[in-house]
């Protein structure tokens, strides 16, 4: 099961490679966020440099995201029934990729294990 708050501001930015391309991270360690602490996640919670860095490239194209949205879900929640993916559309393209080689979990996730 996927943890929240993680789990709908993923989903609310355009999903995983998105927030992956914002924080110059792999794929992996972004859905690692929704795991629980059992299975080596952080239990739905961002780290607050993450935090910052999702806020700031938020605020720059537009998109309306806000603190308290990292513990509270329920506010985008509601965002998205209403407008059923319109950050999506939103998503800039510019944004760097993070090329490194990935961990061996990271490579596994991608290929749905």
């Amino acid at each position: 099961m996927k943890k929240e708050p993680a789990y709908t501001i993923i989903k609310y930015l355009g999903g995983a490679v998105n927030v992956s391309r914002i924080l110059q991270k792999c794929k992996g360690a972004v859905y690692r966020i929704t795991y629980s602490k059992e299975k080596g996640g952080a239990n739905g919670l961002f780290p607050s440099v993450y935090q910052a860095q999702l806020l700031n490239y938020a605020r720059d194209h537009g998109i309306d995201l806000r603190p308290d949205d990292f513990f509270y879900p329920e506010r985008l929640q509601s965002l998205m029934q209403e407008s059923k993916g319109h950050t999506k559309n939103r998503f800039i393209n510019s944004s760097s990729v993070y090329t490194s080689r990935c961990d061996e979990n990271d490579a596994l996730q991608s290929l749905g294990g």
